[in-house]
C-alpha cells in the first residue's frame, strides 16, 4: 500500500506531450511544475527521417535527414496559464547526409572529370542553447494542446566530405582530391548563413 501511494504522488502534476517538430521530428516530452509559473521540461525526439534531392552544385545530391534533437528546458508561465517563455539546452544528434553519384563528364569543385564519380557529405550541428515561446503544458490538469516556436543556436554546421573517382580513361581522375576540397568550400558557402536551426513544434498534452 505504501508503494502504491508513493507512485500516485510521483505522477501527480506530471505533464506529458506528444508532438512533431521541424528538425526534431516526433517528440515525447515530460514536464513538471516547480511553482505555479515555473516548470522544468525534458524532450526526447526521434528525428524527421525524410529525404529529398538537391542540385545546388553541379552534382545531384540525395539528401537525408537523420537523428533527433533532445532538450532540457525551463519554462516561465508569466500569466499562470498555457503561455510560456522558455530557455534550455539541446543535445543535438540531428545531421544531414548528402550522397551524389554521377557518370560521364562530371564537375566536382572547379574541375571536370570523366568517369564514375561519387561524393558523400555529412552536415552535423553542435549542441546548443535554445530560446522559444509558445502555448502548452498548462498547470491545469487534463488534455490540452501545445505550440512552440523558437531556435536552436547551433552555429554553422560541421561538414565532412569524401568521394571516389573511377577513371574512364587513364588520367581522367587526376586532381580529384583537390577538387573535393573545392566542392567542400562550395557546400560550406551554401550553408554558412544557417547558424541556427528553427524550432517549430505542435502536439497534444496531458497533465495528471
Amino acid at each position: 500500500m505504501l508503494v502504491a501511494s508513493q507512485s500516485v504522488i510521483a505522477m501527480d502534476n506530471v505533464g506529458v506531450a506528444v508532438n512533431y517538430g521541424a528538425f526534431s521530428g516526433a517528440t515525447l516530452e515530460l514536464s513538471y511544475p516547480i511553482t505555479q509559473s515555473l516548470q522544468v521540461r525534458g524532450a526526447l525526439s526521434g528525428g524527421m527521417g525524410v529525404s529529398e534531392k538537391s542540385s545546388d552544385t553541379e552534382i545531384l545530391y540525395k539528401v537525408k535527414a537523420d537523428g533527433g534533437i533532445h532538450r532540457l528546458a525551463l519554462d516561465y508561465h508569466p500569466f499562470a496559464n498555457g503561455f510560456f517563455l522558455s530557455a534550455g539546452y539541446a543535445i543535438n544528434n540531428f545531421e544531414l547526409k548528402a550522397n551524389g553519384s554521377e557518370s560521364g563528364s562530371v564537375t566536382v569543385g572547379n574541375d571536370t572529370f570523366s568517369g564514375d564519380v561519387t561524393v558523400n557529405a555529412n552536415f552535423a550541428w553542435d549542441n546548443a542553447p535554445t530560446l522559444s515561446l509558445g502555448w502548452g503544458h498548462s498547470p491545469t490538469k487534463g488534455f490540452g494542446f501545445m505550440f512552440e516556436a523558437g531556435a536552436f543556436f547551433t552555429g554553422s554546421p560541421n561538414l565532412g566530405i569524401s568521394g571516389t573517382c573511377t577513371e574512364s580513361v587513364p588520367g581522367s581522375c587526376s586532381g580529384f582530391n583537390d577538387a573535393l576540397k573545392d566542392e567542400e568550400a562550395k557546400l560550406k558557402d551554401d550553408v554558412a548563413d544557417y547558424d541556427f536551426l528553427p524550432m517549430l513544434q505542435a502536439g497534444v498534452t496531458y497533465r495528471f
